[in-house]
């Protein structure tokens, strides 16, 4: 008998009746909701019963291994301890015949214990962590598909840490000195010099929690080669997605801080009667006008990609002439992107619709980390549950994100501030 089989239908009984219970107590119903109580607990009954059943049946020949049975011997699929997964369907493959066929992989066992340490999570409590290979491949794919994640100041914590600190420099004004108030002096000025030191902040930053589901058949994972080139490039695109979206509008509560969420992000006025939802090259000029001095080589736009029919047009009239400031793709500078003032063009559509702050931005990414945890081969582990004929496989991923600076910058001789991320306000 298929205990663990039985054990998954009956709990699955009790969470409708659970759900039908909790639907008439919103209603008011209470006497009503009270008459699924019994039947929970037959079922409860039913389902120790059934446990303990199957503890005694590892008396046996074979005994089972599941979560519920943690600890007995598992049957070996006889793959050899040292030989490592082909490829990331086959080890998808190991997980599920894990749960659903209770058979181990002890290649899953060993592969845990390589990255987390004996004893430090297992397929029933803590998942099992994807191959370092495969887990890299994934990450690595995720940041340099990802035209901004990959200029991006990137960061490793050890795998034993859930946050990063730091000392950063603390400067607001460069006008008399740099780094918070380091300052030089011309020795033949004859002037009295003072104390300079430099001005620091202690900057801490958490991991959080990033996760993703796949849901497949059992025909999907029967065919590993399949399940190689669907799942990893399947993760990688969505953690691509989900990861460029917080970096530039995260709120940064259980999820990175985006640019637009800065202290230091400068806003630049429309023109005066600028119609809704353009961009046109003013904004352009006014905005690099208002970036860091420093880093001005690293500097790119923002858009969403529904600027981008408007960029062909985008010029500044000089006399009677008009300077056009986009370059396409390739042309005579053989540009790898299209470039407005020199600078590249990056269209995410993470960014704010046509019309609304934050559609472009210009932005020098370097003043951005991004905190991952461990190695990027260590920190994604993966779990399975059944839901109705469907596998459901969960990544789990730590990071975070946030700017560098929490002001603009005051410089010399001037009464605007500079900042590394500037955005265009609204145009409604």
């Amino acid at each position: 008998m298929d205990f663990m089989e039985k054990i998954t239908e009956l709990r699955a009984k009790k969470g409708q009746l659970l759900t039908q219970a909790q639907a008439l107590v919103d209603e008011g119903k209470i006497e009503e909701a009270n008459e699924f109580t019994s039947q929970m607990e037959a079922i409860n009954t039913s389902i120790a019963g059934l446990e303990a059943l199957a503890k005694a049946s590892q008396e046996g020949a074979e005994p089972v291994y599941d979560g519920a049975l943690h600890g007995g011997k598992p049957k070996d699929e006889g793959k050899g301890e040292d030989k490592p997964f082909t490829s990331l369907g086959e080890q998808l493959q190991a997980v599920y015949n894990f749960r659903k066929n209770h058979v181990e992989d002890k290649r899953l066992q060993r592969v845990n214990n390589a990255v987390l340490g004996v004893n430090e999570g297992s397929g029933a409590d803590g998942g099992f962590v994807i191959q370092t290979d495969f887990a890299g491949m994934i990450l690595e794919s995720a940041v340099q598909q990802s035209p901004l994640l990959n200029r991006l100041d990137r960061y490793t914590c050890s795998s034993a840490a859930n946050a990063m600190r730091w000392i950063s420099v603390d400067e607001t004004d460069v006008s008399k000195s740099v780094f918070g108030g380091i300052q030089m002096y011309w020795a033949a000025e004859g002037a009295t010099v003072a104390d300079s030191k430099p001005r620091f902040r202690e900057m801490k930053m958490d991991l959080e929690k990033m996760m993703g589901f796949l849901y497949c058949t059992d025909e999907m994972l029967s065919d590993s080669a399949f399940m190689s080139s669907f799942a990893g490039p399947s993760f990688a695109l969505a953690a691509d997605r989900l990861l460029t979206e917080s970096s530039i509008s995260g709120d940064g509560v259980g999820k990175p801080l985006g640019l637009l969420r800065s202290k230091a992000l400068i806003e630049v006025a429309k023109e005066a009667s600028q119609e809704a939802g353009t961009f046109v090259g003013a904004n352009a000029i006014k905005m690099q006008a208002r970036a860091m001095p420093r880093g001005r080589e690293r500097l790119v736009w923002l858009m969403h990609p529904d600027l981008e029919e408007q960029l062909p047009y985008l010029s500044i009239q000089s006399g009677e002439a008009a300077k056009f400031l986009w370059n396409p793709e390739g042309g005579l500078g053989n540009f790898d992107t299209q470039r407005v003032l020199n600078k590249p063009v990056l269209f995410e559509d993470s960014c704010a619709s046509p019309g609304v702050r934050g559609d472009a931005l210009l932005v020098d990414p370097y003043m951005y980390i991004l905190l991952t945890k461990g190695t990027v081969k260590q920190d994604w582990s993966i779990h399975v549950e059944f839901l109705t004929d469907q596998n459901c496989f969960r990544v789990v991923y730590r990071c975070n994100g946030a700017p560098k600076v929490n002001k603009p910058l005051t410089i010399k001789n001037s009464s605007k501030t500079r900042s590394p991320f500037v955005a265009l306000a609204d145009r409604k």
